[in-house]
């Protein structure tokens, strides 16, 4: 468990599939640190009892589904699919009017593109600085010039780095998981 909270802190999924058992609640380990830096995730809860289980009252909000795991991969596929769409409808809706600014990314110089990657992954400008062995002060020099070589500001950047990541994902592109 102490490897997928380290994960979660590093980049944060928007689902969690999380295999439960009636009676044990150490899910919480990773759900609840989770939803601290990811709001808006989600999660799918995969169970033998799924028609004992009910998820906790405050994670409802979050669930997109419980999953019988004698019947796993139809209700699987039950509940992945319209979370999936979901997400590039919303990835649709995302995309307009930044095309060319996503398009310019892939231009970048490499250090700039990974400073894009890790951008993309909520990381803050320390955490940057330790993964690319840079000073902080470099780190904001570097987003300063890619958000001017994009035009956009430094939170639409950010907005820009979460799009990429998840356009690359959505691909199936290993860099961006």
């Amino acid at each position: 468990m102490q490897e997928v909270v380290a994960l979660i802190h590093v980049s944060p999924p928007h689902l969690l599939v999380l295999d439960v058992e009636l009676g044990g609640a150490c899910y919480r380990d990773a759900v609840d640190p989770l939803l601290q830096r990811r709001p808006e995730a989600e999660l799918l809860f995969i169970t033998a009892m799924a028609s004992q289980f009910e998820p906790p009252a405050d994670l409802q909000p979050f669930t997109i589904g419980v999953v019988d795991k004698a019947q796993a991969w139809d209700q699987l596929l039950a509940v992945v699919m319209p979370w999936k769409q979901r997400l590039c409808d919303g990835i649709t809706t995302a995309m307009q009017g930044c095309e060319l600014q996503l398009a310019a990314i892939d231009r970048l110089s490499p250090r700039e593109h990974r400073l894009v990657r890790e951008l993309g992954c909520g990381l803050l400008n320390k955490e940057i600085a330790a993964r690319l062995e840079l000073s902080v002060a470099t780190v904001e020099t570097y987003r300063k010039s890619v958000a001017a070589k994009l035009g956009v500001s430094g939170a639409e950047l950010v907005r820009l780095a979460t799009l990429h990541r998840t356009l690359r994902w959505n691909a199936g592109s290993p860099a961006a998981v």
